[in-house]
């Protein structure tokens, strides 16, 4: 075929429903919803999204453009220390290197101040951008505000979370939802419920609010999270009849998601956070070390740094005000979080003022159940935790943010539990390697991820031997793994030998188990199991007097 005849050959255009069909016909029998994928939210995902979708749903674009007037966003990072002195140090140094506000974090920065120092900061934040986090009014970083004139004050560029300041911006935060393991529908409908309280008592309100949300690792779901905001910001300040009004949307990467197993793996997930959060379209974003739970150094901090710098300069992000604007999946879903966190805030808002936030909390509350069981029978995945754990991490202890309920703290409590009163455990495999070893790594991986970490046996084809090699290495907890016909074959014969004081799993699903428990075996191992109950039940045997490795 020639060139020419090659350039003109025309391709047919394929419709949604002709993708459809093929995509069914790839399945084999089984149904087109299983490539639909439900969200802690109660969203639908679809497999591909086209221009139709769009059609059905309303397109915010121009109205999310309309309310971001600046491309780039301010970086946030705060300013770790344990005096003032070096808070002043830490953030002068920090605004020389890309930092472009001064964050102040009582929780991990609270200290008293000199007359001098509270003067110096008075001079910084009159040139530049602040955000103080505080735990009550009574934090002496507050005191700075009594140092500026009226004028002065109406003219920095600053915001205070935790307290009303008089003349101060307030910050409204979300994380007390998003920690408690809300969606993204809880938290806008929690930033909506909250400006709604503000609004009863202050009739001009808009141009003093600024919000604050936790951005955790679900990538396009916390793009559309941030979207999704400025159009319902829109839609209540319309309802209350306040002039309209652009508000700052300041952005954290989120701790929930946090793990002190393999800890570098935190740099991924802010990473991830925080284009996220850039895409989003937040005003300020602030990262937070990969170890900030057991202590952050100046490298950490430096690198969580270079994280928004990289994306500002290496990026051709911060050209675009809304740079995720027309993609039909993110406008989509957009739409789907504008329509059901406002449907559920005039829900609660019709509710007695009592109930709001209880009624709003039960729901969190019984979504996080959710996503702690979806990982303990990783049905989710917490890479370095529940999945591909590395079983020489060490669980250091933490010194801040102990308060936060992260995902992995069950994983890290049993670390803990094998570390202070190890076991020694083992898999021990029978039959052909080939045939085996899927069903050993399973095991293995299922261990490692709850905290132990076993011998993998030779493949034996004698019950013989295989005692012989765990009394040799003194197991006290071991696996039978082999394909299923064998294991039936096997099991009764490694029963006979069972010693009283072994702990003796079978690997898989088993009718014959109820028989087997008769005969000496403990439980099984399997794919779906919950990783969480299953290796308790090992912490209790074992702390009960079960065998442990004393070398």
């Amino acid at each position: 075929m020639t060139i020419t005849k090659m350039k003109s050959i025309k391709f047919p255009k394929a419709s949604y429903d002709d993708w459809k069909v093929e995509a069914v016909h790839s399945l084999k029998g089984k149904s087109f919803d299983q490539l639909t994928t439900p969200t802690f939210e109660g969203i639908q995902l679809q497999p591909l999204y086209t221009e139709e979708h769009l059609k059905k749903s309303l397109n915010y674009a121009e109205m999310i453009s309309s309310s971001k007037q600046d491309s780039k966003w301010m970086i946030a990072q705060p300013a770790v220390a344990t005096s003032a002195h070096e808070f002043l140090q830490k953030t002068v140094d920090q605004l020389s290197r890309g930092n472009d506000m001064i964050v102040y974090l009582a929780s991990t920065s609270s200290f008293e101040w000199s007359s001098e120092e509270l003067n110096q900061l008075k001079d910084l934040i009159k040139k530049h951008p602040f955000y103080f986090s505080v735990e009550n009014e009574k934090d002496s970083i507050l005191e700075v505000f009594s140092l500026l004139s009226k004028e002065e004050l109406q003219v920095v560029t600053g915001y205070v979370k935790g307290v009303s300041v008089p003349s101060v911006n307030m910050l409204v935060s979300t994380s007390k939802i998003h920690y408690a393991g809300g969606t993204a529908i809880h938290e806008l409908t929690g930033a909506l419920l909250s400006f709604a309280k503000i609004a009863e008592n202050t009739p001009d309100f808009s141009f003093s609010l600024a919000v604050q949300f936790s951005v955790d690792t679900n990538f396009f779901m916390e793009i559309a999270k941030l979207r999704a905001f400025r159009v319902l910001w829109k839609a209540f300040i319309s309802a209350y009849g306040v002039d309209e009004t652009n508000i700052p949307l300041f952005a954290e990467t989120s701790l929930r998601s946090y793990s002190k197993l393999d800890d570098t793996v935190n740099l991924l997930r802010a990473g991830n956070a925080a284009f996220s959060a850039v895409l989003g379209g937040a005003d300020a974003l602030m990262v937070y070390p990969h170890d900030v739970l057991t202590g952050s150094t100046l490298t950490s901090e430096r690198i969580a740094r270079n994280v928004q710098l990289v994306i500002r300069e290496e990026t051709m992000i911060s050209k675009f005000i809304d740079p995720s604007s027309g993609s039909y999946y993110i406008e989509s879903l957009t739409s789907d979080l504008v329509r059901e966190s406002w449907a559920l805030f005039i829900k609660i808002q019709s509710m007695e003022e009592s109930s709001r936030e209880i009624y709003l909390m039960d729901l969190v509350h019984e979504v996080h159940s959710k996503r702690k069981t979806a990982l303990s029978t990783r049905k989710a995945s917490l890479i370095g935790t529940n999945m591909y754990a590395n079983p020489s991490d060490i669980v250091s202890p933490s010194v801040m943010n102990e308060d936060v309920d992260r995902l992995a703290v069950p994983f890290e409590n049993l670390r803990e539990k094998f570390q202070t009163n190890s076991l020694k455990s083992a898999v021990v495999s029978f039959g052909l390697l080939k045939e085996v070893k899927p069903r050993a790594d399973f095991v293995q991986g299922f261990l490692q991820a709850g905290g132990l970490n076993p011998l993998m046996s030779p493949v034996f084809e004698k019950v013989e031997d295989a005692w012989h090699w765990l009394n040799k290495n003194e197991i006290a907890y071991a696996i039978v793994a082999a394909k299923d016909d064998l294991t039936k074959e096997i099991m009764p014969s490694l029963l006979e030998l069972k010693s009283n004081d072994m702990f003796l799993d079978v690997a898989g699903k088993f009718e014959e188990e109820t028989t087997w428990k008769e005969l000496g075996l403990n439980g099984s191992i399997y794919a779906g199991q919950d990783i969480i109950a299953k290796m308790q039940e090992l912490v209790h045997w074992n702390e009960a007097g079960g065998h442990t490795d004393e070398t």
